[in-house]
């Protein structure tokens, strides 16, 4: 409620039943994940059957009981049964794999002191391979399946801190719910001091509100953002939070947007250094390009028939070249030629270029389907391109991003890709430069094979109909300018509605707006 401008919080009775049902909801996550792993191994034990089908059957379940329990073990230890909102496959594929070879070894080790017959050797070296394929899949369609149909395991985070970080985060944390996590509020007297309430239409709390803020909110989630806190104050408050077992406690880093994923830290007499892993860079690098080579020279052979028929198409249905041409900035801002099939017709008199009706019927069924984009496999086989990276960009658009857009031209460190990071996340077409720029520069600074693996899978699901024209002031709007003005197009939200409440009116649910609850990407 309001008391003068100073908010107090509601009775924890207020949330209590929503944290009740979301204990409930995160039991039900690790129960599917549990069923999900159970499935996994009675499908690998039928398939296995099926390769061996002479195969000794009680052999072959106390081996599969053996292994299941290894892995399961190796599985707690490695937190691929911790309680977690959203489980990401791609994520949890690496930690599946290793914690399944290393259990398997083990398991190898005991057969062989034990003097294990080479049939049970054999069944093991088809039983583990199986397994580990059949517990991806089972995985993926639980975890899939979850994002789909929705959660009320929501994550409830307070953000200490309520500077242009902290508001990034909470913005896209709001724009993409589907990761499961909910803000309920910002932490930060120095803004509370200069008159703020309201961030992003979510309360904005005093630090001395902090531990209350966590009962009565049910927060299980707390991160540290930027603020203009001193830092004595900041860590009595991460001391609060590490008070509390219950408790995720977060920091976002700072020199952050140059932080790698893959660093190591060191204690030198109580103070840590964060050493960044470039070793093998250039090794991973070379590796990346024999990649490349060998999957467009293998696609283009496969893909021919398809771009065949996709060119007859393109042929019967009008004049006008099959493949069209354009002028791309590459790699160290070197210009080259891209291809692709050609999915419009030429313009008529006084007709705008980028208007979607220039689109002809065959054109907008190979771009529905990323038909278009095959011939790019031999600017990859070139050296233009490769498979993942940042998305190239015609010359006028790069001089202009790079005169508007902070570290745009870093881009260009490396080769552009036919998919990247930012086309999986949905920051295709008319959407944000801002964002995708910043993707495509983590993406290059947190590079690695198994990070291109990821992206190459999610392309598959990602293949939507996009158009690639520019959307105006739009397309310089950051996360934070995007959640603000849908909040504005939405109506006055919770910030107006605090306008003038009285003493014994309660505060609104530290919820976004029901505006904001859907995607709006």
């Amino acid at each position: 409620m309001m008391i003068g401008n100073r908010i107090v919080l509601a009775p924890a009775s207020t949330f209590g039943r929503t944290g009740a049902a979301r204990r409930r909801a995160y039991a039900g996550l690790v129960a599917t994940t549990v069923v999900a792993d159970l499935v996994a191994m009675v499908l690998a034990v039928a398939l296995t059957l099926a390769f061996h089908p002479l195969a000794d059957l009680d052999a072959l379940l106390a081996l599969s009981v053996l292994c299941g329990a290894v892995w399961v073990a190796l599985g707690i230890r490695s937190g691929l049964y911790r309680q977690v909102v959203v489980r990401v496959s791609l994520l949890d594929i690496p930690v599946v794999v290793s914690t399944m070879l290393q259990g398997s070894a083990l398991v190898l080790i005991l057969l062989g002191l034990l003097g294990a017959n080479a049939a049970r050797l054999a069944l093991l070296g088809t039983l583990v391979p199986v397994s580990i394929l059949c517990r991806i899949a089972t995985r993926s369609t639980a975890q899939t399946a979850v994002r789909r149909l929705g959660s009320r395991a929501q994550s409830r985070m307070l953000i200490v801190g309520a500077g242009a970080i902290a508001q990034r985060l909470a913005a896209t944390l709001i724009k993409y719910r589907d990761l499961g996590i909910n803000v309920v509020g910002f932490v930060d007297d120095h803004e509370y001091e200069g008159g703020v309430r309201h961030v992003l239409a979510l309360p904005l709390l005093r630090g001395a509100d902090l531990e209350r803020a966590i009962e009565q909110y049910n927060v299980d989630h707390v991160v540290f953002a930027f603020s203009r806190l001193p830092d004595s104050e900041r860590i009595q408050l991460l001391r609060v939070c590490q008070s509390q077992p219950q408790l995720q406690v977060s920091l976002v880093p700072r020199l952050f947007e140059v932080t790698p994923a893959n660093t190591r830290l060191f204690d030198v007499r109580g103070i840590p250094l964060v050493q960044f892993e470039t070793s093998g860079l250039l090794l991973g690098l070379a590796a990346k390009r024999i990649v490349d080579i060998v999957a467009a020279g293998f696609g283009l052979l496969v893909a021919l028939p398809v771009v065949a028929l996709a060119a007859l198409a393109i042929r019967l249905e009008g004049r006008g070249p099959i493949l069209f041409r354009q002028s791309r900035v590459g790699a160290g801002g070197e210009p080259f030629t891209m291809y692709k099939l050609r999915s419009m017709r030429a313009p008529r008199d006084g007709e705008d270029r980028a208007s979607a009706t220039r689109h002809t019927r065959v054109g907008g069924l190979l771009r529905k389907l990323g038909i278009d984009e095959l011939p790019q496999l031999w600017n990859v086989l070139r050296g233009d391109m490769s498979l993942i990276g940042p998305r190239p960009e015609q010359e006028g658009y790069v001089e202009l991003f790079t005169r508007k857009i902070p570290r745009y031209a870093e881009r260009h460190r490396v080769r552009g890709g036919i998919t990247g990071l930012s086309q999986v996340s949905r920051l295709r077409g008319d959407t944000s430069i801002v964002e995708r720029t910043r993707l495509d520069n983590f993406y290059i600074d947190n590079w690695s094979l198994w990070l291109d693996v990821k992206i190459l899978l999610a392309t598959f699901t990602a293949l939507i109909p996009a158009s690639q024209g520019i959307g105006g002031e739009a397309m310089f709007l950051d996360v934070i300018a995007d959640v603000s003005r849908e909040c504005e197009r939405e109506g006055p939200g919770i910030a107006a509605d605090a306008e003038g409440r009285g003493a014994s009116d309660p505060l609104p649910s530290p919820s976004p707006p029901a505006a904001l609850s859907r995607d709006v990407a």
